[in-house]
């Protein structure tokens, strides 16, 4: 097993979360303190990159979408896609901004609103705050991180079905090249980085979903969170997301996706119905419009003044790079989905419709909680800074019908969430980490229940140690470095294409591209014979037919 692993980008992000782990163990007051120090000073003097470093991201995708290179479909022209569209879509958004949502959605509007940066001018609880607080929660949550993503899965997409590259992250930087694969020690630093950010990633988003869920059972049951306690959903997690990745991405992942995305859109719909419905239709409007307007202006927001409150750079910034952190291993994990499509297609399924599932779903959350602080139905603002954001999004219901059974449903939402990111992001990790990964459809059981085991691991010791704050930290200063290694990626690709290589590509790889034709059409007679594949999300009679078509 071991001759199949690429060693040295699998040891990087090991070795350093072993490091970490203990030094945050023995003592995490203290490697918090460091991490943040660290983090203010990066974010103080380079944190405008990251603010326009994103923005280009967002125009390229622009670019993209409106150019006649938005429709080069991945794999050929001959090629089928294997997804249905809604199973495309589920699996992006719970794969991306799902288990943050579930998290943010009515606890970051209410805190924009009511503790805006002074340098904006605004009264805390004003109609200009609210709108202000709302239109700063969709550019967290929508076009900017979903680009994030896109720009890394439509570079590593083309290269993996169109130029016959292998499945890793580095292979979005060939354009640097000409096309060819870059140094294999470069590639060995960047995949390892990429891992190592991806690993504090996903630990910590996991960390935070051990304290929400902890908080649910309380709430629902009287369960007091502790260490036992988080231990024990640790466990259910890390034990349901290993088997689901080892079940491979057309059954656990689309599976869970299905099923999370259906009981989003129902508690988005049950909340707007039974909450403030005409208030959350006017907040959407007016806040949409003005998220709308002044885009850039909201993006390139750094407040260069002294003695700066870092407003900036605890909110944008740092969720640019947190965003960042998850970026090349997301988006290698659309690559899987993406056969077939067009890169207009990749942006509209990828980007646009996430995004205003983000702006919706925030408007619905953050419209509730705004409409009961307003109008002095209960302090939600107290609320959150007695219990945090962990407890808040529980303590809503206590407003609607049916507060246990939804809170129920929520904690099974949550649960969901946090399996199927955990769940895409192993069954990547475990691919990238082979040697050989071209043509591998799923990673070896091991590898998989190895890299699903370590993360969970982390995420519990630093709960327990009350050092989630730390990995936090550490995971977006490792997001850092990738927006220069995506910005190489987007650059490199759109002067790749401009500068005319297309037409050599589809020269140089159509045997390659046939070839893959061919072999999916073959999946996919085989794959019809499996009683266990559920064929209603995926166009296997298309592909089994194109086969056919193309040899008549």
């Amino acid at each position: 097993m071991l001759k199949r692993i690429r060693i040295v980008p699998v040891a990087i992000p090991i070795v350093l979360m072993g490091i970490i782990l203990i030094i945050g163990f023995i003592s995490p007051d203290e490697f918090t303190t460091i991490m943040t120090d660290f983090f203010i000073a990066l974010m103080e003097n380079a944190g405008w990159m990251v603010s326009i470093g994103v923005l280009i991201f967002v125009a390229c995708m622009a670019v993209l979408f409106l150019h006649p290179f938005g429709s080069i479909k991945f794999g050929g022209k001959n090629a089928v896609p294997k997804y249905k569209t809604w199973i495309w879509w589920a699996i992006s958004l719970c794969a991306g901004i799902g288990t943050g949502i579930v998290f943010w959605g009515a606890t970051e509007p209410l805190m924009h609103t009511f503790a805006p940066p002074p340098s904006v001018g605004l009264e805390p609880g004003s109609l200009d705050a609210v709108i202000w607080g709302m239109s700063k929660s969709f550019l967290h949550w929508s076009f900017s991180p979903y680009s994030i993503y896109a720009v890394a899965g439509i570079t590593i997409g083309y290269a993996y079905y169109n130029m016959n590259k292998s499945y890793t992250a580095s292979a979005g930087l060939v354009y640097l090249n000409d096309g060819k694969e870059l140094n294999a020690k470069i590639n060995t630093i960047i995949d390892g980085i990429i891992l190592f950010a991806i690993c504090g990633g996903v630990a910590g988003s996991l960390g935070y979903g051990l304290l929400q869920i902890g908080s649910g059972l309380n709430f629902v049951f009287g369960i007091e969170p502790g260490p036992m306690v988080w231990a024990i959903i640790a466990c259910v997690i890390i034990t349901s997301y290993t088997i689901s990745s080892a079940t491979g991405l057309d059954r656990g992942i689309a599976w869970l996706s299905d099923k999370n995305a259906w009981i989003f859109i129902a508690l988005m719909i049950f909340v707007l119905i039974c909450g403030p419905t005409a208030y959350v239709f006017n907040l959407f409007t007016q806040s949409f419009g003005y998220f709308v307007n002044n885009f850039i202006d909201l993006s390139l927001f750094t407040q260069p003044i002294v003695d700066s409150d870092l407003w900036p750079q605890w909110w944008d910034m740092y969720w640019m790079v947190d965003w960042l952190s998850f970026g090349p291993i997301v988006g290698l994990f659309l690559v899987k989905l993406s056969y077939g499509r067009t890169i207009r297609e990749f942006i509209v399924v990828n980007v646009i419709l996430p995004a205003f599932f983000g702006i919706l779903w925030f408007s619905v959350f953050g419209g509730l909680a705004l409409d009961l602080q307003l109008r002095g139905v209960a302090d939600m603002s107290g609320f959150l800074a007695d219990n945090g954001a962990q407890a808040f999004m529980m303590y809503i219901f206590e407003f609607l019908p049916f507060t246990e059974l939804i809170r129920i449903i929520m904690l099974v939402t949550i649960g969901l969430s946090f399996i199927t990111l955990a769940d895409s992001m192993t069954s990547t990790i475990s691919t990238m980490s082979l040697k050989q990964s071209k043509g591998v459809k799923e990673a070896p059981l091991p590898i998989k229940v190895f890299w699903g085991v370590f993360i969970g691991l982390i995420s519990l010791v630093f709960v327990i140690s009350g050092g989630i704050d730390g990995i936090k930290i550490v995971k977006t200063i490792a997001g850092f470095p990738i927006l220069f290694i995506e910005l190489a990626m987007i650059l490199g690709f759109l002067y790749h294409l401009f500068s005319g290589k297309l037409k050599r590509d589809e020269l140089e790889y159509a045997d390659f591209m046939d070839g893959e034709v061919a072999a999916a059409a073959a999946e996919a007679e085989a794959e019809l014979a499996d009683a266990h594949i559920h064929k209603k999300w995926y166009t296997l009679e298309k592909q089994k037919d194109n086969k056919k078509n193309k040899d008549e």
